[in-house]
């Protein structure tokens, strides 16, 4: 049995898609017999019901908007930094097998280890946030992982080191097809209207502005569409705005982050999903997500997003990034052709099935880090 541990403040303070990798990783590597710690920082957000036998540490951290403005990236490396303060002592003390970091805000976790210790770290990557220093920081960091072929290009590029890669992943059996009718009704969205979801955290890469857009494009103008969006975020309000300014709020649907074991059932409801990012995702949880609902997906070309679609047509479509009128002109093919939605929805159903389950995810990560799934060391 290994003793591997997950540190990210954030783990229990937000919903989020690297949030969701570190719980599902605890909860699948707890499974499979290891000791599995997780390391986060006071707040709202309950362990997932299935993660009882994973061992939960809270620790005390200044919030990120409490922390003087001089960057971002500043400002998360201090609201980290006041994490490790409290969280220090006890991370040292338990000899983990392995630690597991997924910001480079964390890299220096191994520094502050004793110079007898036998613990390892790793990177698991959701992403870049590279910041001036980390090169130098990463030494200590004994192993690289990615969660796409696109993100190892990305980490291999800054740090001139080995990257494997480790895809995330979706729980297939709760990210199933299941009945529509019901989260329709509640959502007042009748069954002869198109239903285009997205679900996520409302900041400006996530693209969501160009959805909101590309309702106002002719090719959509007289056609039964409406976009749900599912989540908070620090661009809400902007959408809101721009909702209203377009005259789209008809067309609109506005929800409230919901707990994540909750979005089966809105995604369900939906038709389509729509994840138009302009950012360099580095894999989109939730679009595997909806596709493991059996729902087809608009996503943008760009980052980590072909990877998980896959070949053009063949589970969804791709987009140019920030282009509103050929989001809407997908839109618009999917929403007339029902055949086309269901072949591609079963499609990209088994795409996930055969390449992206936290099972094949959690044994990438344990043959990287050079463990065995039966708990047992590889020779």
């Amino acid at each position: 049995m290994a003793r591997i541990a997950f540190i990210d403040v954030t783990v229990t303070v937000m919903y989020g898609g690297l949030q969701t990798a570190v719980w599902r990783f605890a909860e699948t590597l707890s499974r499979l017999g290891h000791e599995v710690h997780v390391y986060g920082g006071i707040g709202g957000i309950a362990p997932p019901a299935d993660c009882a036998g994973v061992r939960v540490h809270s620790f005390p951290f200044r919030p990120r908007e409490r922390v003087l403005d001089l960057g971002s990236r500043f400002q998360r490396i201090v609201e980290r930094a006041t994490f490790a303060r409290h969280a220090r002592t006890s991370v040292i003390a338990a000899e983990h097998d392995w630690v597991i970091l997924d910001k480079p805000f964390d890299f220096f976790w191994p520094w502050f280890m004793p110079k007898n210790s036998k613990t390892r770290f790793a990177f698991t990557s959701g992403g870049t946030d590279f910041f001036a220093g980390d090169r130098r920081l990463v030494r200590r960091v004994d192993v690289l992982l990615a969660c796409s072929h696109f993100n190892a290009w990305q980490i291999r590029s800054h740090y001139k080191q080995p990257v494997g890669v480790v895809h995330y992943g979706v729980n297939t059996a709760r990210f199933a097809p299941r009945d529509a009718a019901a989260m329709r009704a509640r959502l007042g969205v009748s069954a002869d209207i198109a239903l285009f979801v997205f679900a996520g955290r409302l900041v400006g890469w996530k693209g969501m502005t160009v959805a909101v857009r590309a309702l106002t494009e002719p090719v959509l103008r007289g056609v039964p569409v409406k976009l749900l969006i599912v989540g908070d975020g620090p661009e809400r309000s902007q959408l809101e705005a721009l909702a209203r300014e377009l005259n789209v709020t008809a067309h609109v649907i506005f929800h409230d982050s919901v707990p994540h074991d909750s979005l089966p059932d809105y995604y369900a409801a939906a038709d389509v999903g729509v994840f138009p990012s302009i950012g360099d995702e580095a894999f989109g949880i939730t679009i595997a997500e909806a596709m493991s609902c059996a729902k087809p997906v608009i996503g943008g070309y760009v980052g980590g997003i072909p990877e998980v679609v896959g070949n053009e047509e063949s589970c969804g479509l791709l987009v140019p990034p920030g282009d509103s009128a050929a989001l809407a002109q997908a839109m618009r093919r999917l929403a007339d052709d029902a055949a086309l939605r269901t072949r591609l929805g079963i499609a990209a159903r088994t795409r996930i099935e055969r390449l992206y389950t936290w099972d094949m995810s959690a044994q990438r990560l344990l043959a990287a880090l050079g463990l065995k799934s039966d708990a047992t060391h590889v020779p």
